[in-house]
């Protein structure tokens, strides 16, 4: 009976064997264990890192300290996205312009340096959904320069960082949802572009006379005041941003199962409160739920 019963188990397991067999073509292997060669996903987690572009000079978001370190709002959510994917973040620091055009030739694989969603980035960038947190776009102005209310910036220079959202709407390209715009751009204004935010804040502190104004996000300004530098702040926020981790359409790599975990990994940060301690951290208030809701 014992022989039997083996010679039947065996007879079965060969059955199996045969039908597993048949069942893999050859060369086929399961989509659940192995990924396709340009999946940008299976690479990252493969070398064990990824690398992030964002600004050096945009306190509270992100700036290097004197002591060579990132810091910042942003630097924070990228390392725990990283944490997350179980990869090492390294850090790039390329121009805003380079990184909003998008065409990164592999360089860096996502942007964690609070981009705004507009219809026109969406044709050459992928963004993360939902946004990670949300901010409003403020005038500011040098104390004493007489111009305290938005008609005030009528006829006046403003400086801008480049290729932003804040230079797009003073230039009439204006891409946001209805419900996030605010106010209309200023009328007859010129238009000073610099590389990054701060530098107006800086050229301003440093005596620049070209202009007096700026616009940027509401954070920089609060942070200028908070530094004691000599602004403040033009009337009331004129357009809210939904900020979202960005990634290159046109990557070397398939970026769709990273696009997609990203998405999923700042879902969870919204829902288990990281986002929110994160920004009670650096903006003293919670700035991850959408002020147009």
């Amino acid at each position: 009976m014992k022989k039997i019963i083996t010679m039947s188990l065996c007879l079965l397991f060969f059955l199996l064997l045969i039908s597993c067999t048949h069942d893999k073509k050859p060369g086929h292997q399961t989509s659940s264990t192995v990924r396709p060669t340009n999946d940008l996903l299976a690479q990252i987690q493969k070398k064990g890192t990824i690398f992030v572009s964002t600004d050096p000079n945009y306190e509270p978001q992100s700036y290097l300290t004197e002591q060579g370190e990132f810091v910042g709002f942003d630097i924070d959510v990228a390392k725990e996205i990283g944490k997350r994917l179980g990869v090492q973040v390294k850090f790039s620091t390329p121009d805003w312009d380079l990184v909003a055009a998008g065409n990164w030739g592999g360089q860096w694989h996502m942007s964690v340096g609070s981009m705004a969603i507009t219809t026109r980035r969406q044709e050459i960038l992928d963004f993360a959904q939902p946004p990670y947190y949300y901010t409003v776009a403020q005038f500011a102005a040098t104390n004493g320069a007489g111009i305290n209310t938005l008609e005030d910036i009528n006829g006046q220079s403003i400086c801008v960082c480049v290729s932003t959202v804040y230079e797009d709407w003073l230039n009439g390209i204006v891409e946001f949802p209805k419900s996030s715009l605010y106010a209309n751009p200023p009328m007859n204004a010129t238009v000073i572009p610099l590389k990054t935010d701060n530098e107006c804040v800086q050229s301003i502190q440093a005596g620049r006379e070209e202009f007096a104004i700026f616009l940027t996000s509401n954070t920089i300004v609060e942070a200028a005041i908070k530094n004691g530098i000599s602004v403040h702040k033009v009337g009331p926020p004129v357009f809210a941003e939904n900020l979202a981790v960005a990634f290159d359409k046109n990557s070397v790599k398939d970026n769709a199962r990273l696009v997609k975990k990203v998405s999923e990994i700042i879902v969870d940060m919204h829902e288990d409160g990281t986002l929110s301690t994160f920004s009670m951290k650096w903006f003293k208030e919670d700035r991850t739920k959408n002020p147009s809701i």
